[in-house]
C-alpha cells in the first residue's frame, strides 16, 4: 500500500485536486493538483483569441477587429431602420379597413348591376312606347291628311307621312314630317305656304289624337292662314268628329264657314253699360233651317 502511494496520485485525486474558476481557462491546473500560473499581458490576450478559420466565406476573413466593425456596422443599420413596433397592429387594422372596403366595394357592384337591370327594362319600355305611339301616328296621319286635303279635281287629296332620323334610338333624335300637297310635287316643309303648313300641322295633331283620344280640343283661330276652301275641309273634319260623339271642340274663328258648321255659337261683345266684356250664346241646333229656296 506504501508502495502504491509513492507512485503518485489517483485520477481521482486528479479531480478533485484541480481547481474551477469561473474566470479562468479550463484545465490549467497542474499533476500535482496546483493551480497553474495565469498568464497576463499579451500573453492571456493571445491565450483569449478567437480562432475564425473555421468559418466559411466572408465570415473566414474576419477576425476581431472585424466582426466588431461589422457588428456596429449592422447595428447602426438596424438603429436607422427605425423598425415600427406596432406594425403587426397596425397591419391587422388596414386589414380589417380593406375588408371593409371590400365589402362596400361588393354592395356597390351589386347595386350598380341591379340599376343596370333597370335601366336596361325601363330604356325597352320606353322604346317600345315610343314605337307603338310612332307606328300609329305614321299610320293614321296619311289618311287624315288626305281627308283635310281633298279639294275638286283631287279627289285622293294630298300625301303625308313620317320618318325617323335614327330608327337605333328614335327618341333621342329627331322626326321628319314630310307633306305633299294634291297636285303639286314633293318640297321641304319650310317651302310650303302658311295654309299648306297649317294643314299639315292639323294632320299631325288629330292623328296624335287618334292615339290617345282627349275629350275636348281648343283652337284658337287654326284658319287664320287658310282660305276659304280649306277652312270649309276642316270644318267638315271638325264637324264630322264631333258628330261621333267622342270629341267636342272649342274653336275660336272669325270665318263665316266656321259658324255654319258649328252646334252653337257664343258670342263676346262689348258692353257700354258694364264697362266690359259680356257674352251672347246661340243654339244652331235648335233653329229651324230655313226652306230651300227662301
Amino acid at each position: 500500500a506504501p508502495a502504491a502511494a509513492a507512485a503518485g496520485p489517483s485520477r481521482a485525486d486528479l479531480l478533485v485536486s484541480e481547481s474551477f474558476s469561473p474566470t479562468g481557462l479550463v484545465g490549467t491546473g497542474t499533476i500535482e493538483g496546483g493551480a497553474q500560473a495565469e498568464p497576463a499581458g499579451e500573453e492571456q490576450e493571445e491565450a483569449l483569441r478567437v480562432d475564425f478559420s473555421s468559418l466559411a466565406g466572408e465570415a473566414a476573413q474576419l477576425d476581431e477587429t472585424g466582426a466588431a466593425a461589422e457588428l456596429l456596422r449592422v447595428t447602426g443599420e438596424v438603429e436607422g431602420m427605425a423598425p415600427n413596433m406596432k406594425a403587426i397592429e397596425q397591419f391587422e387594422e388596414v386589414q380589417e379597413r380593406l375588408h371593409a372596403v371590400e365589402g362596400e366595394w361588393d354592395t356597390s357592384r351589386s347595386a350598380a348591376r341591379t340599376v343596370s337591370q333597370r335601366f336596361s327594362a325601363v330604356q325597352a319600355q320606353r322604346v317600345e312606347r315610343f314605337m307603338s305611339c310612332f307606328s300609329h301616328v305614321s299610320k293614321v296621319i296619311d289618311d287624315i291628311y288626305k281627308e283635310l286635303t281633298k279639294v275638286e279635281g283631287v279627289p285622293l287629296g294630298g300625301t303625308a307621312f313620317l320618318s325617323l332620323e335614327d330608327p337605333s334610338e328614335p327618341y333621342l333624335h329627331g322626326i321628319k314630317f314630310t307633306a305633299m300637297p294634291p297636285a303639286k310635287r314633293f318640297r321641304d316643309m319650310e317651302q310650303l305656304s302658311g295654309g299648306e303648313r297649317t294643314l299639315a300641322a292639323l294632320a299631325l295633331l288629330f292623328a296624335m289624337h287618334d292615339y290617345r283620344p282627349s275629350p275636348f280640343f281648343v283652337m284658337d283661330e287654326i284658319d287664320a292662314a287658310l282660305d276659304n276652301v280649306n277652312v270649309t275641309s276642316v270644318a267638315k273634319f271638325i264637324r264630322a268628329r264631333a258628330d261621333e260623339g267622342k270629341l267636342q271642340f272649342v274653336v275660336i274663328s272669325l270665318k263665316d264657314n266656321f259658324y255654319e258648321k258649328a252646334q252653337g255659337l257664343v258670342g263676346i261683345y262689348r258692353d257700354r253699360k258694364l264697362q266690359g266684356s259680356n257674352t251672347v250664346t246661340l243654339d244652331l241646333d235648335a233653329v229651324e233651317p230655313l226652306p230651300a229656296g227662301a
